[in-house]
């Protein structure tokens, strides 16, 4: 439509059009015009013309940037053919253009005019001269790749993820099943997914699939090893909630850690309107400062946690799951001695063999009566069934947890009974979810594919 509407301005468009036809430096046969006023109509592609050596690459150029623009064309040809031809009218009638036909066959010429040149458009007539009509229609054949993001609801209903119609044709849908999703991607290029399971079952139905984005940075949920050997790249995304998670650690920490729950109903419930004293000491509790925080995963989340413990005043010190990290400023210690050392441990490693499970009874049985646990890791890591015993039996103080084994929560999880708030707060795995996060989580999905099709486009 805004090509329509720029199309309009008819006594440019014959600017351009004499312009282009002195490029050509012949007769113009009739119908290649219906190609041109498109082209020098479109911003993107007239950008490229003066900087690329040939129509094929000013082609591949707009592309990266438009990939629908040649689509857009092609579905709106004969609204644009009309315009065009309404154009060569006024030309004709302005004396700077005429036709004649030549082998039976009618072309354009320009007349004498004192027309100043508009060098994108004579460039353009010298690039078709040199090319036959199959040639130059060629990139309007081509078909914008199809994009599908199959469960967009996980991303919150207040993010804009029309972006990816720049990228493509694109079709959302809010959640998906594995057995929807066969359908789904069947004629699908690029799938953007966050949570739903891409295995082989699913994957084989889909022969046009060259791209998979995640929408997170765990690929559990992604059939690796299927990807590699029918070359479908995968991408995911890293580094985009750090700060939130971390943020959201201390959050519930400091919840559980001063009473928050215990001291906000106080206040409500108007027991503090009859109280002879202007403090309250119902539950007691203590400062940070002085503690020792156990992180458990010393990856970028892990260091930013412990950044801010150490801003609070607490010892530091952590055990690498994978063995892989080590950090000159903290202490790294073995898990049990993590355990029976810490005030406050706190989970930020990746699921796997070595982690799945980690927290049993053994693990509780090693921690301090007096300790807090916090999971913004992977629910699995956690043995649900021994941390209810344990909470249970006041083995440890209490526990913040933003992921759970299964999720959404089942009615059944051992837990649910035990959220007092005082001693259990669970959070729906929202700890990366802040707005800025997920836009920034986009953004980056979004880059990840722009530079995918940039790399291939043919």
């Amino acid at each position: 439509m805004k090509l329509i509407e720029q199309m309009k301005n008819e006594d440019l468009g014959g600017v351009l059009l004499y312009n282009f036809t002195l490029g050509y430096g012949q007769p113009v046969p009739i119908e290649i015009y219906d190609y041109v006023l498109p082209l020098l109509f479109s911003e993107c592609f007239t950008s490229h013309i003066l900087s690329v050596s040939t129509y094929q690459e000013c082609v591949v150029e707009t592309l990266k940037e438009d990939p629908a623009l040649f689509d857009d064309i092609r579905n709106q040809l004969e609204a644009l053919k009309q315009l065009t031809n309404r154009t060569l009218g006024l030309a004709v009638v302005n004396r700077i253009m005429a036709f004649e036909t030549i082998a039976q066959q009618v072309c354009g010429i320009t007349q004498p005019s004192s027309i100043l040149p508009f060098n994108e458009a004579i460039r353009l007539g010298e690039w078709f001269k040199q090319l036959t009509l199959e040639e130059m229609i060629k990139p309007f054949s081509h078909q914008t790749k199809k994009i599908v993001i199959l469960d967009g609801e996980t991303l919150g209903d207040d993010i804009d993820l029309t972006v990816f119609k720049k990228l493509g044709q694109l079709t959302i849908y809010p959640a998906s099943t594995q057995e929807e999703a066969i359908q789904r991607i069947a004629d699908a290029h690029y799938v953007l997914v966050n949570k739903v399971v891409l295995d082989e079952q699913v994957l084989k139905n889909a022969p046009h699939l060259e791209y998979i984005g995640l929408f997170a940075t765990g690929l559990n949920n992604i059939d690796l090893n299927y990807c590699q050997n029918h070359q479908i790249t995968v991408k995911n995304v890293s580094g985009y909630s750090t700060d939130i998670v971390a943020q959201h650690t201390f959050a519930l920490l400091l919840y559980l850690y001063e009473k928050m729950a215990y001291y906000d109903h106080y206040v409500q419930s108007g027991d503090y309107c009859h109280s002879l004293s202007f403090s309250h000491f119902g539950m007691p509790f203590n400062e940070l400062s002085g503690k020792t925080w156990g992180i458990i995963g010393l990856g970028q989340i892990g260091c930013q946690v412990a950044k801010i413990a150490e801003a609070f005043g607490c010892h530091v010190i952590y055990y690498s799951t994978s063995g892989k990290n080590h950090h000159d400023h903290y202490q790294q210690v073995p898990f049990y001695t993590l355990l029976e050392q810490s005030d406050i441990v706190s989970i930020h490693a990746p699921l796997n063999e070595q982690t799945y499970h980690l927290f049993n009874g053994k693990a509780f049985a090693h921690m301090k009566r007096t300790a807090y646990l916090i999971n913004v890791g992977r629910g699995p890591i956690i043995d649900e069934i021994e941390l209810a015993f344990a909470l249970k039996h006041h083995l440890i103080a209490g526990a913040g947890l933003d992921v759970l084994e299964t999720e959404p929560m089942t009615k059944d999880n051992p837990l649910l009974p035990l959220c007092d708030s005082q001693h259990l707060v669970i959070t729906p795995h929202s700890a990366w979810a802040a707005v800025e996060t997920r836009n920034r989580l986009v953004q980056f999905a979004f880059s990840n594919l722009k530079a995918f099709i940039e790399e291939n486009v043919e």
